[in-house]
Formats: C-alpha cells, sequence, structure tokens
C-alpha cells in the first residue's frame, strides 16, 4: 500500500460531508469529512440553521492539509469504513483531539 496524493479542486459538499478523492497509484479512494469536524475545526463556522455548502467547501480549503495528512494516514494504517461508497471518513475525533 502506498501513499494518497490528493487532487486540489475535486472537493464536493453532498449534505453531510467534504468529499475528495485520494489516488495511490492506479487506485482512486474516496474520502470524506464530516460536517461536524469541520465545524469543530473552524470556529468562525457556524454551528446552527442551515450552512451554505459553500462555508463548508471554504473551511475544508483552510484545514485542507492537516485533513489529507489524517487521510493519508487512516489510509496507511488501513483504518477504512464498513460500508458505503467513502472508503476513508476523517472524523471529529481525528481532526479535534
Amino acid at each position: 500500500m502506498g501513499t494518497l496524493a490528493f487532487l486540489d479542486d475535486d472537493a464536493l459538499f453532498d449534505g453531510s460531508c467534504v468529499r475528495f478523492t485520494g489516488t495511490d497509484g492506479g487506485e482512486t479512494v474516496v474520502c470524506g469529512v464530516t460536517t461536524a469536524a469541520l465545524q469543530s475545526g473552524d470556529p468562525g463556522l457556524p454551528h446552527l440553521g442551515l450552512v451554505p455548502a459553500e462555508a463548508f467547501l471554504e473551511t475544508y480549503r483552510k484545514l485542507m492539509i492537516r485533513i489529507h495528512d489524517i487521510a493519508r494516514m487512516k489510509y496507511q494504517n488501513r483504518e477504512f469504513e464498513g460500508d458505503g461508497p467513502i472508503r476513508i471518513m476523517v472524523h471529529r475525533r481525528d481532526l479535534v483531539p
């Protein structure tokens, strides 16, 4: 198992997380970071009410290096999600211990 590399411009908010893609050689790995993790990682992001998708994407971009580092570590440690299309999920406990 190699190291994940990430595309900088493929982030997408799906309502419950920001999804982004990593690659390891020819393998594509769908990753995500939960909205709870983003809200905990950025005190400026509202915790209540409707929050626009762009606000979550902006916070993702601010924290992207940390989020990618955590996703790489989880990938190398084989900490995969059980079900669904997202193989690596960065949770609040990962981003803000």
